[in-house]
């Protein structure tokens, strides 16, 4: 929860849903962002994603503020609104700190202990028939590119990347499927496989055994997450204290819906 300065709501317009600073917001600012962001009507946004939308725009106020500019320099535009509020945060908030090595070590050793499922490389076409599936089969047993004959027979919706599925664990198709699948060899062409969307011909590529990945594979990823919610920390950190200082506060009762953001704190005061 945010620290907020008391701002008074007794004779504040009805119109005005939130203040930061000395600016009021008016609902026909929020109404606006709602339907900018989402595509939507504003009265057919749910009122989770309204009240997280508004506090994303009392957030951007504040930090529009903190600045020292006139906070319709960021405009109604989200898109706009964001690359103001993105150019702003080093100098508002200072750069993210990296993640330690120490954190970094906990969780690949973490990740390390916990058993993985054999995994497989594999693509696919899905055709209508069986006899369409066997003769698309064995035009790559004689020797055609299993993506170009996908690329012109299949009607699956990745049939342009040669019906490129990526790895899959095992455990995660149907079972008719996922049998099949884990005992082709790497290259191997499955014979056609039925299911309700049609008949599959998969090509394996790659298998990789059952037990804990290696840390080259983990580290990057390890790496990536922890950076992100060190970032998405300090820069919630550096709006909560930017807020307390201005001064920011919401009046639920003037708003159309349920408020259930993280400026809940004002609610008391309307």
């Amino acid at each position: 929860m945010l620290v907020l300065a008391t701002l008074a709501a007794c004779g504040t317009k009805a119109d005005v849903v939130a203040k930061v600073g000395d600016r009021t917001v008016e609902t026909t600012a929020i109404q606006g962002y709602l339907e900018a962001v989402t595509g939507l009507r504003w009265q057919a946004v749910q009122e989770k994603v309204a009240s997280h939308l508004l506090d994303q725009y009392l957030d951007q106020e504040v930090l529009v503020l903190a600045a020292g500019r006139h906070p319709s320099d960021a405009l109604l535009d989200p898109a706009r609104r964001a690359a103001v509020v993105r150019g702003l945060l080093d100098g508002l908030c200072g750069p993210t700190p990296p993640p330690s090595e120490s954190a970094v070590d906990e969780e690949i050793a973490r990740r390390s202990a916990e058993p993985r499922p054999a995994r497989v490389h594999v693509r696919q076409m899905l055709l209508d028939s069986e006899e369409e599936a066997d003769a698309a089969r064995q035009r790559v047993l004689a020797g055609e590119s299993f993506v170009e004959v996908s690329r012109q027979v299949s009607r699956a919706p990745n049939a342009d990347s040669g019906g490129e599925l990526g790895f899959v664990e095992a455990g995660t198709l149907p079972p008719e499927l996922d049998e099949v699948i884990f005992n082709l060899a790497p290259g191997a062409v499955s014979k056609p496989l039925s299911s309700p969307a049609g008949y599959h011909v998969f090509q394996v590529l790659e298998k990789v055994p059952a037990g804990p990945p290696d840390r080259a594979e983990l580290e990057p990823v390890v790496r990536r997450e922890l950076e992100d919610g060190i970032a998405r920390a300090h820069v919630r950190g550096c709006v909560e204290r930017l807020a307390g200082e201005i001064g920011a506060v919401v009046y639920p009762k003037h708003l159309w819906f349920h408020y259930e953001g993280r400026y809940e704190q004002a609610s008391d005061r309307t």
